[in-house]
């Protein structure tokens, strides 16, 4: 067992059992729901702070939480007020749902430090996990699509109720994973067992996953042609996706990367099976019916009703985002806030979308967490009982 949280280790075993989800769904009817980003709308990345401060509160008198380290120092933080918030939504009836193009393994090392939500996507919406209380021993073979090896302890916060101190683990949505593994999509040989170690990383793969070149699926398939273009593929810790990213190219790749960025906007030869985003110099590849949005609509169906044609995405969701990667789920949902904007493009939707609401303003101050937490109050105020 690998624990996640102030007493915690590193990494979990990734295998699930098969089975479906559906004991965990929530069947009472509830308002709207509400999607979030994590990296640059929940947690920010301070340009000042490479190590954890002694104290918890900024400068600005913020109260914080530090995440680990990345592999480059930055610190990531996220406020307790933004966690408080968080669950005020659920408290009011609101399913929240964390919504990444995170790898799985980074998911998991994050938990204890995210907030408490009803639903949490990893892999640009490749996989789904539900929080579900810690089982005895003996009743672990009694839940369905469990994960081996995750225990995740919350690190309190202030203003944090007791409930959230309990550890909790996680159940994998295995409806959702038996329809990503098709052939058509990213089949099933990307799913690997992974387990702690000393080193850099932190983690190493003790049963090596299938490696690219025989792994089945469209997904894949088209991982290989990128490869023949000389390509460096990163796909550890995904087993729906994989990432390029300009700064792991060659010298060619990476001085063209904006010319294959915009090929890829334009979807030039990639196949329709295959979906693709991009993101501060990186574009993630993934099954077309993942993507943040189509995972999105699959769980306000899980929480809200599948069978009620009158829920969808426009009328019943609201989201939280930042960045190009986020522009399908933006768009779908009924309103979308921005407690910060990191490109161009996003900037540009924005102003000319009403719907799509910044809450940052440099001028007065509120920028990373007081922007965060102002997007969030005002969902709040809106959506009162």
């Amino acid at each position: 067992m690998y624990l996640f949280g102030h007493c915690a280790g590193f990494i979990p075993f990734l295998a699930a059992t098969s089975a479906s989800s559906e004991h965990i769904m929530m069947s009472s009817p509830r308002k709207m729901a509400v999607f979030s980003d994590v990296d640059g709308t929940l947690v920010h990345y301070p340009k000042h702070l490479m190590q954890e401060p002694e104290s918890s509160v900024d400068s600005d008198g913020i109260d914080l939480l530090y995440l680990p380290p990345s592999k480059t120092g930055q610190r990531g933080v996220i406020s307790s007020k933004t966690l408080r918030l968080c669950q005020k939504l659920r408290h009011r009836g609101m399913p929240f749902v964390l919504v990444s193009g995170m790898r799985s393994t980074t998911l998991f090392q994050r938990l204890p430090y995210l907030p408490r939500a009803d639903a949490y996507v990893s892999e640009s919406g490749g996989r789904i996990f539900y929080p579900v209380d810690a089982p005895l021993d003996d009743d672990k073979n009694k839940i369905d699509g469990l994960v081996d090896g995750v225990l995740v302890n919350p690190e309190p916060y202030t203003g944090c109720p007791s409930s959230h101190h309990n550890p909790f683990t996680l159940v994998e949505d295995m409806e959702w994973r038996n329809q990503i593994s098709n052939l058509q999509c990213a089949g099933s040989d990307g799913y690997s067992t992974l387990a702690p170690r000393a080193g850099s990383d932190g983690f190493s793969t003790l049963t090596p996953p299938t490696p690219i070149e025989h792994r089945k699926g469209t997904l894949w398939e088209h991982a290989r042609t990128l490869q023949k273009r000389g390509f460096f593929l990163d796909s550890s810790g995904y087993a729906t996706a994989f990432r390029i990213n300009r700064k792991h190219q060659e010298s060619d790749l990476a001085s063209n990367f904006d010319n294959f960025l915009q090929i890829c906007k334009m979807r030039e030869d990639i196949p329709d099976e295959v979906g693709c985003s991009t993101n501060l110099g990186c574009v993630d590849f993934y099954p077309n019916m993942s993507g943040k949005r189509n995972v999105c609509a699959y769980l306000l169906g899980k929480f809200l009703g599948h069978h009620d044609k009158a829920v969808s995405l426009k009328s019943h969701a609201l989201c939280l985002c930042d960045d190009d990667n986020d522009v399908e789920m933006a768009l779908a949902c009924r309103k979308a806030y921005l407690p910060s904007i990191t490109s161009e493009s996003m900037h540009k939707l924005a102003s000319e979308n009403r719907d799509m609401i910044v809450t940052e303003n440099i001028d007065e101050g509120k920028v990373e967490s007081l922007a965060t937490e102002a997007a969030l109050e005002m969902i709040l105020l809106e959506h009162k009982d």
